[in-house]
C-alpha cells in the first residue's frame, strides 16, 4: 500500500514512442495530459537498475501469501459450480463490503452501522480510489489543496480532472538537535489564506506519506472548521492508517463534527 504504482501514467508515456519522426501530430498525446507524462516511480526503478543502491523508495514484499489464502484460491478456483465463476458485484463483492462496513463502524466509532450497500466502495488499490475520488468530483476550474510533500500522484490527477492544485508546505519547526515528522507543521494562517470560494477539496494525507507525520487532534480540527466554514469536500487518504506508533493516535477526520456527509475515506489492505 505505501507504494501505489501509477500503471496509466505509465501507459501513456510509452504510448507516443511509437509514432515516427515527421508523421502528422494526430495520435500524440492528448493535450491534458501534457505535463503528465512523467512518471517518478518508472525512473525510480530504472535509477535503482543502473547503479544498484539499497532501495528505500519501493515496498517490495520479502514474506510468502499465507497458506490459508493460497488454499482458499485453491479452493475458489477449483469449485465445480459455474456460479462461483462469475463476475462479482461492481462496487465490491457483498460479503467483502460487508466485512469493511463492520470494521469502520467500530473504527469511526458511529452510532448507526455504516450501509454496506451505499457507504462502501472497493477499487483496485488506493490508488484508483483517489482517482475516481478526484475524476468523480473535480470540475474544470476547481481549486484543490495539497500539502506538501505528497504522493506523487495528486497532482496529476488533480490537473487531468481540469482541476487547479493549490499547495502548502508542512515546514520544520526546529532545526537542532534530535528533529521528528512530529517537527514539521502547518503555518495555520498561511492554511487559511489557501481556502478560497473557489476550492473543492483538499487531500489529506495522515500519517503523511513520505515524511510519516502523524497529524495531532489540534491540527485536524483547524483543517476540518476550515473545510466547514468554506463547504470543502475531505478526500481522507489514511492508507497508513494502522501504521501509528508510540503515543501518537489516529485521528480519523470522518469522526470530527460536520465532516462524516463530506469526507471520503480512502483506506487499503
Amino acid at each position: 500500500t505505501v507504494h501505489r504504482a501509477c500503471p496509466s501514467l505509465a501507459r501513456v508515456g510509452v504510448a507516443g514512442l511509437h509514432q515516427e519522426q515527421g508523421k502528422s501530430d494526430r495520435f500524440t498525446l492528448a493535450d491534458k495530459y501534457r505535463g503528465l507524462e512523467k512518471n517518478v516511480w518508472v525512473e525510480f526503478i530504472q535509477l535503482a537498475l543502473e547503479h544498484q543502491p539499497l532501495n528505500l523508495g519501493q515496498g517490495l514484499p520479502d514474506d510468502l501469501v499465507p497458506t490459508y489464502v493460497v488454499d482458499s484460491l485453491r479452493d475458489v478456483v477449483n469449485d465445480p459450480s459455474v456460479f462461483m465463476h462469475q463476475y462479482t458485484r461492481g462496487f465490491g463483492h457483498p460479503r467483502l463490503v460487508g466485512a469493511i462496513a463492520n470494521l469502520y463502524t467500530r473504527l469511526l466509532g458511529r452510532n448507526t452501522p455504516i450501509d454496506p450497500v451505499k457507504e462502501v466502495l472497493v477499487t483496485d488499490g488506493a490508488y484508483e480510489a483517489l482517482f475516481t475520488a478526484v475524476m468523480g468530483h473535480v470540475n474544470p476550474g476547481d481549486e484543490v489543496i495539497i500539502i506538501e510533500p505528497y504522493f506523487d500522484c495528486y497532482e496529476p490527477m488533480v490537473r487531468l480532472a481540469g482541476g487547479t492544485p493549490v499547495f502548502i508546505s508542512l515546514k520544520p519547526t526546529k532545526e537542532e538537535g534530535v528533529v521528528s515528522s512530529g517537527d514539521w507543521k502547518l503555518d495555520m494562517e498561511e492554511l487559511k489564506n489557501v481556502f478560497t470560494s473557489k476550492t473543492k477539496a483538499i487531500i489529506f494525507n495522515n500519517p503523511n506519506n513520505p515524511l510519516g507525520k502523524v497529524f495531532s487532534a489540534d491540527e485536524i480540527s483547524v483543517i476540518c472548521n476550515l473545510c466547514c466554514e468554506h463547504d470543502v469536500l475531505m478526500i481522507s487518504d489514511d492508507v497508513y492508517e494502522h501504521m501509528v506508533y508510540d503515543n501518537h493516535e489516529m485521528v480519523r477526520v470522518a469522526t470530527l463534527p460536520g465532516m462524516w456527509d463530506r469526507t471520503i475515506s480512502i483506506g487499503s489492505a
